[in-house]
């Protein structure tokens, strides 16, 4: 199984001078436009302004990992390069890496999206659920 609930703050620029009403919303539309191509089933992502602000939510859970779901994590830092968010992952079947028992943060900021190792809710035996 495969959990995973995250947000980002959609900016186009991560300085106020990369700033601007129009492109704020052709960015809206291309996210949006990547969204609808995404196969969903078990999922959902909210894309909303919130302010002024362009806010997205992911919520998801599926039995197997599904790479669509890092992919567009990643497109969405490449292509809105002043975007940050937070994304965590529990992946009980990432066992190669012994992630098998704890949530990962997929951290994004600047362009970048980076892995990091979560001190919250992992590990997730016995944190979350009892054996």
């Amino acid at each position: 199984m495969i959990e995973y609930h995250g947000w980002i703050v959609v900016r186009e620029s991560f300085d106020e001078k990369g700033e601007d009403d129009e492109k704020l919303h052709d960015l809206f539309r291309q996210v949006q436009n990547k969204i609808q191509s995404l196969h969903k089933e078990n999922e959902f992502y909210d894309l909303r302004y919130l302010n002024g602000t362009l806010h997205l939510s992911i919520q998801g859970n599926h039995n197997h990992r599904d790479e669509q779901l890092l992919d567009f994590y990643k497109w969405v830092a490449q292509n809105a390069i002043g975007s940050y968010g937070l994304l965590y992952v529990y992946d009980e079947e990432d066992r190669q890496r012994e992630n098998g028992n704890k949530f990962k943060v997929w951290r994004m900021k600047k362009g970048q999206v980076d892995e990091l190792d979560d001190v919250y809710l992992s590990p997730y035996f016995p944190t979350v659920e009892e054996m």
